[in-house]
């Protein structure tokens, strides 16, 4: 049988007391919130049925589910990164569609760099369509240390 490190109560074993070395890596949970009052509509008939597409460095890291006839809703959804270099360099892009039979319209977009914020929680990102204010999201991102086994 293989060496045991038993340990009675009140001990540490040498694992515990941090001899090995510990390997963490940095991740990004990147939370979108809310859709907040979107003023634009690209439906004739009704409300648009809005989501959200994020991208990191320009590329697509995931997307909202679609709400059914909203101008402002609850999304909550998660969508984790690991960055290749400093997790504040990672430049965000949040598009809002409008989701339809056949192809989905654009109703407006907005940018968040972390690299320019002190917090990175609750915060608005203001959405525009051809230079004009249309409603936002409200976003947070959180970096994490995470241990790599």
């Amino acid at each position: 049988m293989g060496n045991v490190n038993a340990c009675t109560k009140g001990e540490k074993s040498d694992r515990e007391e941090g001899t090995l070395a510990v390997e963490t890596t940095k991740i990004m949970e990147v939370y979108v919130h809310s859709i907040n009052n979107i003023t634009r509509s690209t439906d004739a008939i009704g409300k648009i049925d809005p989501y959200v597409i994020v991208y990191a460095n320009e590329q697509v890291i995931g997307k909202t589910k679609p709400v059914d006839n909203a101008t402002s809703a609850v999304v909550n959804e998660l969508f984790v990164i690991k960055s290749k270099g400093d997790p504040r360099s990672v430049k965000f892009r949040f598009d809002l569609m409008d989701e339809d039979i056949g192809d989905d319209d654009e109703v407006g977009a907005g940018a968040f760099n972390p690299a320019t914020e002190e917090s990175l929680d609750n915060q608005i990102v203001h959405l525009k369509y051809k230079g004009k204010d249309i409603g936002s999201i409200s976003i947070t991102i959180k970096i994490k240390d995470i241990l790599l086994i």
